[in-house]
């Protein structure tokens, strides 16, 4: 009797995490600078990537993109009924990125008066740069390509244009 139920209740979990992952899908909501929100239902064939300075959300295989511009992105959230919350772009440090757009260098200034862990990726997801720096140092991005690029500062991800 007692391996029944023990069976039976293997074979429960073992269905419920089957369905689960089968019908799997994330939900990112888009928060504007201006205020409103957007959300978008992300399938397990869909994809999110950037192409450029847009952001491209392609729900479902056979789904057109959408584009979003980068510039007019202020955060992004991903939810899903497996991966709870989690919430991209916290910047608890108040960690600021100027000239943005820039040409020939930037600054990053922060509450903290500590050393910066930096690391520069390019919209393909190439690192372009790594180092450590104080805030407000130059640091020099004159040899990169025009385009969009993603600056890691300590925990915290920022958008950078270069011109």
């Amino acid at each position: 009797m007692r391996i029944i139920k023990f069976f039976t209740k293997t074979l429960f979990l073992f269905l419920l995490l089957f369905a689960v992952f089968s019908f799997a899908q994330t939900t990112i909501k888009i928060t504007y600078y201006t205020g409103p929100t957007q959300n978008y239902t992300i399938d397990t064939s869909g994809k999110l990537y950037f192409s450029g300075s847009n952001l491209l959300v392609k729900t479902t295989n056979t789904a057109s993109d959408v584009s979003i511009p980068t510039n007019i992105i202020r955060k992004i959230t991903f939810s899903s009924t497996v991966l709870a919350t989690q919430e991209i772009g916290t910047n608890k440090d108040q960690i600021r990125l100027y000239p943005n757009p820039s040409t020939d260098f930037i600054r990053i200034s922060s509450d903290k008066k500590e050393a910066l862990k930096v690391k520069i990726y390019s919209a393909e997801g190439k690192l372009v740069l790594n180092g450590t720096y104080n805030p407000n140092d130059d640091i020099n991005i004159s040899s990169f390509r025009e385009g969009f690029y993603l600056v890691q500062v300590n925990n915290t991800t920022l958008k950078l244009i270069k011109k």
